[in-house]
């Protein structure tokens, strides 16, 4: 099933009810049911994320009066691509992706003629560090939420970026560690707005699938965590949500395409579920024909002017860097395959940045700790 992305109830709107709730309007429609708990006032606000609980996993493991399953109100939309590396800056700035652009693990900067991982600052092919600089806080750089409410509020907010992924050395590689330093920082008699990010279950789906045994097994974990938190703190509002979802999926590999590589100008980029192609210019429209030959049971392919005019990314003031990364075509999986250049590429039981309803579709669930 083809689930297209719904900004108007989705992780961005999570965050625009949020900057709402701070002061700030940051011209993105607000999730209406968030706003009425948010008509209270808190001591703290706590965003939770852990990657890749989707609906689907959550509702395959967990029973109805398991704390999550309880307390989820809504299931939202994820954006486009549905990866981490475009959704965790959505949720880090307040904009979508057209307005970010950050799309997905590995892009295309025309800077250094080569793909990039954004995360991790390294090339795609070698993995080398790239040392002059962190190339896409260089170039795609945003105003982070945390800065955004710390001004809003003039400091008497005070923020709190508890994620792998952080400047700040108030990181968290595991549950326990979040749990922790999230309980530590509530003690604090200040208003505070705490932002988790926990890579599991991800991490444990990538490697093993979504149906094995320790998946369940994680997430029943997960879902003790939580109640356990939302136990002890007090006077708090905690909101938890995912990135995305993931699915089960098989590899196709394009060097069995030769035809089709032959064609383009350099290896495509983004994700292995959303996948660009810069296509040579005597190649424009035979690329078309020869890709749906072979894949339109499996992919969407769509021109970067199709992408744009279907909003897949949002709406807002389009980052003049976007087109630099989008390519001629971008092809969105909609079954369960996934498209790798090689066959050295890191192998995956299961992975998302598709359009399918398993990845598209993620939970809010929300908990007012006055009332537990």
């Amino acid at each position: 099933m083809i689930k297209y992305p719904d900004y108007d109830n989705s992780i961005l709107s999570v965050i625009s009810s949020i900057l709402k709730y701070y002061g700030y309007d940051n011209g993105h429609k607000t999730s209406e049911i968030l706003d009425k708990y948010l008509e209270n006032k808190y001591e703290n606000i706590v965003l939770m994320l852990f990657d890749g609980m989707g609906v689907s996993t959550l509702k395959k493991y967990l029973k109805e009066d398991d704390f999550l399953i309880e307390h989820m109100v809504d299931t939202i939309s994820s954006v486009c691509p549905s990866t981490t590396a475009c959704a965790i800056p959505t949720v880090e700035s307040g904009m979508a992706p057209i307005e970010h652009s950050w799309l997905g693990w590995d892009m295309y900067f025309k800077e250094y003629d080569a793909n990039i991982c954004v995360f991790k600052n390294t090339y795609q092919d070698s993995n080398e560090e790239i040392k002059d600089c962190n190339v896409a806080r260089k170039y795609i750089n945003y105003y982070n939420v945390f800065d955004r409410i710390k001004d809003i509020t003039k400091k008497r907010v005070k923020t709190h970026d508890i994620s792998k992924y952080s400047d700040t050395n108030e990181f968290a590689y595991s549950c326990e560690q979040m749990l922790q330093r999230v309980v530590e920082i509530s003690k604090d008699p200040s208003e505070d707005y705490i932002y988790t990010y926990v890579e599991e279950p991800d991490l444990v789906m990538h490697a093993l699938g979504t149906e094995h045994e320790y998946v369940r097994e994680n997430i029943k974990y997960i879902n003790s965590l939580v109640c356990e938190i939302c136990e002890i703190l007090k006077d708090t509002l905690v909101i938890v949500i995912a990135d995305h979802g993931l699915i089960d999926t098989q590899t196709i590999y394009l060097e069995d395409y030769p035809k089709l590589q032959d064609m383009l100008e350099r290896r495509p980029s983004i994700e292995s579920r959303a996948l660009n192609f810069y296509v040579k210019e005597e190649y424009k429209e035979k690329f078309k024909e020869e890709f749906e030959n072979k894949f339109k049971d499996d992919f969407i392919l769509l021109t970067k002017e199709e992408v744009y005019d279907k909003n897949l990314f949002g709406t807002g003031i389009k980052n003049p860097k976007i087109d630099n990364f989008v390519g001629d075509y971008i092809a969105f999986a909609i079954s369960d395959k996934a498209i790798e250049w090689e066959r050295d590429g890191v192998k995956m039981c299961a992975r998302h940045a598709g359009l399918t309803k398993e990845e598209m579709e993620v939970p809010l669930i929300v908990i007012d700790t006055n009332k537990i």
